[in-house]
């Protein structure tokens, strides 16, 4: 039998660990967030990112409640398609922050920007592989169960280019949980719109209670946008969500190359009617892998990473620019409040 060491404990562990603020990624009105290093001890580091809410906003209650929820939402989501919550703390000043997988890449709102400043398209594969990813992650929210079995009903509501990552070596994974509802939570009630106009569903702009399929619509929106080259959708200042409702896909802005085959997926993804569309996340993410790997091979991780060496070798060196980019407003495609 072995001997087990007579000071094993249960209880709780307090040491030297800190978090290290290094550089602003990304700001929002709402909050900001940081790329950061996560210190132990004997020189052990970790590369995190920090999302930090503005100060005026923690004296807010149902701003702190939305990212408390958020935190303890997506803590025991853990999947190669979706970026993994590690901590939620608090500062002295009362500021909450979430301690979340920092991701090393560009967000699929960037990699389009840039190709529309080229003038270029994302190939075709490479949009609908990273389509099926999201829709693998999706999947796996949208079954996923507490700790006594029961299936939470999670919608990520929010589904957007700028809510998608890429990283260098080619994975494409969810963010952003902060307006996603479980069946059990009260403080984002189906009448509140949620989600930005240009991707929204048709239930989810009228106000109308949100499922997986809600999700489904918005992936199908960003799918149409890699393949078009531009928002399904054009988003001014005075855009409502409800001015989209009933309007008919615009399949005349794909171009040529997307066949009758591709079409109707889009068309199945985009339906008005969520019974119409597909009826799981998991159903959608074999319909795109049966259409990209028909032949035996297509796309993979890799070959989104030689493409964006190609692309954006600056990407792929050691040094960082020295100026921060400002990618939203160059944005060819409206998705404000991004944060």
């Amino acid at each position: 039998m072995d001997n087990f060491d007579e000071e094993e404990v249960v209880g709780h562990i307090r040491g030297e660990a800190f978090i290290e603020l290094r550089r602003v990624i990304a700001r929002g009105g709402m909050g900001v967030v940081y790329e950061g290093d996560l210190h132990g001890t004997e020189g052990f580091t970790k590369r995190v990112a920090v999302k930090m809410l503005r100060k005026r906003w923690s004296e807010n209650q149902n701003f702190v409640n939305l990212m408390v929820a958020e935190a303890k939402l997506v803590a025991g989501l853990v999947h190669e398609n979706i970026v993994q919550m590690l901590m939620l703390g608090r500062l002295p000043d009362r500021r909450h922050y979430v301690v979340m997988e920092y991701v090393e890449g560009l967000s699929l709102h960037e990699l389009l920007w840039e190709h529309t400043r080229r003038g270029l398209l994302l190939p075709q594969p490479l949009a609908i592989h990273i389509a099926s990813r999201i829709a693998r992650g999706l999947s796996y929210a949208h079954r996923f169960c507490d700790r006594k079995g029961q299936l939470l009903h999670i919608v990520h509501r929010d589904v957007c280019p700028s809510n998608i990552m890429i990283t260098l070596e080619g994975l494409s994974k969810l963010i952003d949980f902060g307006v996603a509802k479980a069946r059990t939570m009260t403080i984002i009630g189906d009448n509140w719109q949620t989600g930005k106009a240009a991707y929204m569903s048709p239930e989810q702009a009228g106000r109308q209670p949100a499922d997986a399929r809600t999700d489904i619509f918005a992936l199908g929106t960003v799918l149409f946008e890699m393949l078009a080259g531009r928002a399904m959708r054009e988003v001014g200042p005075e855009t409502r969500a409800e001015d989209f409702i009933g309007r008919p896909v615009p399949f005349d802005l794909l171009p040529d190359s997307v066949g009758d085959e591709l079409r109707d997926i889009l068309g199945q993804m985009l339906a008005h009617d969520p019974a119409q569309r597909f009826p799981s996340a998991n159903r959608l993410a074999v319909r795109l892998e049966e259409y990209i790997y028909r032949d035996g091979y297509g796309p993979t991780i890799q070959t989104i990473e030689a493409y964006l060496r190609e692309l954006l070798p600056h990407l792929y060196r050691y040094e960082r620019p020295e100026t921060e980019v400002d990618w939203t407003s160059a944005s060819p495609a409206a998705c404000t409040g991004c944060f």
